[in-house]
């Protein structure tokens, strides 16, 4: 699959116009269908993309948004390629908004960055977040936050594995009664979000509202427009069921 795709890009290696920094091709993309309807996680990276383009004059001409995980080769995202063959044939720059919307895994940011997928029509790269970061500090970047993750996950087996050894029970069970604990601390709050939203409030608004009133999540914390759409996606759902 990889090596077919170097064979088709070198079609359009031959017909890249000059690059022209200036131009910016914008790719976001989140890992779950969830996610893309509320439109939350799009519309944010897309802001933050945008918002650097105005800052720096930059001139956007292409934009795609894909449902996937980060872990895909970039050969199987169809929306990514559109990315590049665009990025390419117009000299522009690829944008995303963070360094893990590219990808999660390494050797993927690395292979990209290196040129291994698109050889030497591989688009430069920018980042929204830290446009001025260099394709080595990209690399960088991903092998320590890969290793961040591989040290959480270590963490977290080791803790359930001394709980288990403690008598404490893991599993549904578990996630069940935390599940009902987290809802009753919120009842009251999600109460309000209902009554809200059955009046086409926005999630946003609505989460602003929890606030200025003093609810907090069962953690504590603030709520945020994401949070209140996954409660009420739930518990639609919830209520599909029983129905």
């Amino acid at each position: 699959m990889q090596s077919s795709y170097k064979i088709k890009t070198a079609a359009f290696n031959r017909r890249m116009v000059n690059s022209q920094p200036q131009k910016i091709v914008i790719y976001i993309r989140v890992s779950t269908d969830m996610q893309e309807d509320s439109g939350l996680g799009l519309d944010a990276q897309l802001r933050l993309c945008y918002d650097v383009c105005q800052q720096r004059n930059l001139e956007v001409v292409g934009e795609f948004r894909e449902t996937v995980s980060g872990k895909i080769n970039f050969c199987d995202r169809q929306e990514f390629i559109r990315a590049v063959e665009q990025a390419q044939t117009t000299g522009a720059r690829l944008m995303v908004a963070k360094l893990d919307r590219l990808s999660r895994r390494i050797h993927l940011v690395s292979g990209y960055v290196d040129g291994e997928y698109f050889e030497i029509g591989t688009p430069d790269l920018i980042i929204a977040e830290s446009p001025d970061m260099s394709q080595l500090e990209m690399s960088i970047r991903a092998a320590i936050a890969q290793e961040e993750r591989k040290m959480i996950s270590d963490r977290t087996k080791a803790a359930l594995a001394e709980l288990k050894k403690k008598g404490v029970k893991l599993g549904q069970t578990g996630r069940t009664e935390w599940v009902k604990r987290a809802r009753d601390a919120t009842s009251e709050a999600i109460k309000v979000a209902l009554e809200m939203r059955s009046r086409g409030v926005s999630y946003r608004k609505i989460a602003q509202t929890l606030n200025q009133h003093g609810y907090t999540t069962s953690k504590g914390g603030c709520w945020h427009q994401s949070g209140i759409y996954q409660r009420l996606k739930s518990l639609e759902n919830e209520n599909n069921q029983i129905l």
